[in-house]
Parts: structure tokens; C-alpha cells; sequence
């Protein structure tokens, strides 16, 4: 896998699981990297803001809300779909 698409599955990791926090030992387990790229990693999602390091040591999302992917990352945005508003009648 190349760097891009170790970046992409990482976010989709997040944007699937809301809340996720993960220290950096956590991480690199979870995607099998090594200290260095587990690093650098984290540092470049952490510099396009899509992730923050929060005080107790863990990595997460920098927000819950809209996600804007940085062009030619890998990940498609698909429309979101509005729920229809639903119409009472009394």
C-alpha cells in the first residue's frame, strides 16, 4: 500500500466510527505500521485539521460535522441525501 491509500483507509476508519480516539501505540497496531510512518502519518492527518492530538494523548476527528478531503486523496464524497421533512395533519 502507498502512502495515500494507507491516509484513506485511515480516514474512512474514522469518518466510520465517530468517536474514535486512538493513541499512537493504538494506532499502529490497528494498521500494522511501524513507529516512523505511524508518525508522519498522523502528522500530515493532523496538519489538513482532519484530525487533532487531544490532550490525553489520543488522536481524533478535529470535528463530527462535514468532512472536506484535500484533492486526489482517494476518497469519494457521495451526496448526502436529505430526510424528507415529515408533514403532519391535524
Amino acid at each position: 500500500m502507498n502512502e495515500n491509500e494507507i491516509l484513506s483507509r485511515i480516514r474512512g476508519e474514522y469518518l466510520e466510527m465517530p468517536g474514535l480516539c486512538l493513541t499512537h501505540a493504538q494506532a499502529q497496531r490497528l494498521w500494522g505500521l511501524d513507529a516512523q510512518t505511524c508518525d508522519s502519518l498522523l502528522e500530515s492527518l493532523t496538519e489538513d485539521k482532519f484530525l487533532c492530538l487531544r490532550n490525553d494523548g489520543t488522536y481524533g476527528r478535529l470535528s463530527d460535522g462535514a468532512v472536506v478531503f484535500p484533492p486526489g486523496c482517494g476518497i469519494l464524497r457521495t451526496p448526502s441525501r436529505k430526510t424528507p421533512t415529515p408533514r403532519y395533519r391535524f
